[in-house]
């Protein structure tokens, strides 16, 4: 039976990767079976842009799917205006916080216009604003979420300086809203079913507000997995790619670290991206002469990215924090392994059969075993192939299909427990 769904997606876009590929993924798998309205504010780089999605609506349709665009006004353009000039990015919160009273009062005026079986709070992923639609007398389901987990503390020696304070105050202020937030304790309470995005955040959320939650990964995989490029086994060289904006979270530099430390150097490493540290790490390796290990191939499209993870044999995350990036996904489907740290969301999707984790150590300790592991493949090249194989094996479960029972069952549990709540009440 289709449910009537008021979906608060907040960002989306049909060509955009991140939060706004979570909500895209979810309303054209989702709407198959159900009617959504989804309500959003950014389809662009800021909040309150929405040209990219007005613009495709006009030429596309999507079946049982209606998308209501929540317009921002003069207060909360003001508040996010150091946001949108990159000089104070935490003003975005005030922003999105006015923002997200607005999508509450849309919501109430949906409500009373149309019949809502249930309401789905699905972004942005991140904990820290609730929103308000927790209030309305339905149905309420929360998640994924996550952005409870704080950096490991060994883990901060890899970040420049100014990453180690922004750290710190990220450290202070998510410990204060985890503890003392008195509405992310009340949305959380009022949730009827709540769901977290990695295992970790599950535990501590287990651990601070009682609540058991099921875990689901914000993204999978929405296109044909295939073991699309086999004849790179045949080479001498083996192609690792790194993907992602060279910052200090992302942590390129234990890779770079690494490769000054193997035996061998039939190794090239793809890295794909810009940021603020690129041209500081391009001068660590050509001052630790390295240089010529690494391919430097800037922002490029999507397209682009896929022709050079089907040319490689192993992906490489080194980030020091993380949801479930996307990139994981875009590698599973053509059969690329990944190389990670053991935590955030790449510890619950690898294993052994599609994957390397790296322990959570010290930074001399990390690196010391990512060496080993570039040296042991280097030595063992078919370890690459069965590693493949499994990865294409292991990626059948991450299917965006696999997903749907999925949420059919929590959206019928969050209507169960609705429904056992106003009995006792």
């Amino acid at each position: 039976m289709m449910k009537n769904i008021l979906v608060l997606a907040y960002a989306v876009s049909p060509t955009r990767g991140s939060e706004f590929s979570v909500a895209w993924n979810y309303i054209v798998h989702m709407s198959k079976n159900n009617h959504l309205v989804v309500l959003y504010g950014v389809s662009d780089e800021h909040l309150g842009e929405m040209s990219e999605m007005q613009e495709y609506l006009k030429r596309n349709t999507i079946r049982n799917v209606k998308f209501v665009g929540v317009e921002t006004n003069k207060k909360i353009e003001i508040f996010n205006f150091l946001n949108r000039k990159g000089i104070f990015n935490y003003t975005f919160y005030l922003a999105f916080n006015e923002w997200q009273k607005l999508a509450f009062k849309k919501a109430k005026k949906i409500i009373k216009e149309e019949h809502i079986d249930l309401i789905h709070c699905l972004g942005p992923i991140g904990y820290r604003e609730p929103g308000y639609l927790w209030k309305l007398d339905k149905p309420y389901i929360w998640g994924p979420i996550s952005g409870f987990n704080n950096v490991p503390i060994n883990m901060l020696d890899v970040l420049p300086i100014m990453d180690k304070i922004k750290l710190g105050f990220r450290y202070l202020v998510n410990s204060f809203q985890m503890y003392f937030n008195r509405r992310v304790r009340k949305a959380i309470k009022r949730t009827d079913v709540l769901l977290a995005a990695t295992s970790e955040n599950g535990a501590i959320i287990k651990k601070i507000f009682e609540k058991d939650t099921p875990i689901i990964t914000e993204n999978a995989i929405h296109t044909k997995i295939e073991f699309v490029n086999i004849d790179k086994f045949s080479s001498n060289t083996i192609n690792l790619i790194w993907i992602g904006r060279i910052d200090g979270g992302k942590s390129l530099i234990i890779a770079l670290k690494a490769l000054t430390k193997i035996h061998k150097r039939d190794i090239i490493l793809n890295v794909v991206g810009d940021g603020p540290l690129k041209e500081k790490m391009q001068e660590f390796s050509k001052k630790m002469g390295i240089d010529d290990l690494i391919k430097w191939h800037g922002k490029v499209p999507r397209s682009k990215v896929y022709e050079l993870l089907t040319k490689s044999h192993l992906h490489l995350i080194t980030s020091v924090s993380e949801g479930n990036p996307t990139t994981i996904w875009e590698a599973m489907s053509v059969g690329v392994p990944t190389l990670s740290l053991d935590h955030c969301g790449m510890h619950d999707v690898l294993c052994d059969r599609c994957g390397i984790k790296i322990p959570i150590a010290s930074l001399d300790k990390i690196v010391a075993d990512l060496t080993f592991e570039i040296d042991r493949i280097q030595d063992d090249k078919n370890s690459l192939y069965e590693l493949a194989l499994g990865t294409i094996d292991c990626a059948q479960k991450y299917r965006w299909s696999e997903r749907i029972k999925f949420w059919e069952d929590m959206y019928d549990l969050a209507i169960e427990n609705h429904a056992g709540k106003n009995k006792h009440s």
